[in-house]
């Protein structure tokens, strides 16, 4: 019987989980908007039945109820399209 000793020739470091501080999620529930940009409940779903952000409701079929996610970088290109006609406005 023969034994050989197991010799890690591995390069990199094992895979760990990874810190998200920092970072800006893609979407964010309702609360997360009001959070991140001030913006109510209310205001935000008429930007959203106005097609001016984007937004998604998941739920399983036949449910009630479900999540409702906002596209974050929807709001912010939102949020500047406003401060660019602002500043046109001024300028005129």
């Amino acid at each position: 019987m023969c034994t050989r000793k197991l010799v890690s020739t591995a390069t990199t470091a094992p895979v760990e989980r990874g810190n998200l501080a920092g970072s800006t999620p893609e979407f964010g529930r309702v609360a997360d908007v009001q959070k991140l940009y001030g913006i109510k409940r209310g205001s935000l779903y008429s930007l959203l039945a106005d097609g001016k952000i984007k937004g998604v409701l998941l739920r399983v079929r036949g449910q009630k109820s479900g999540i409702r996610l906002i596209d974050l970088a929807s709001v912010g290109a939102f949020i500047r399209a406003q401060m660019e006609s602002e500043e046109q406005g001024r300028e005129a």
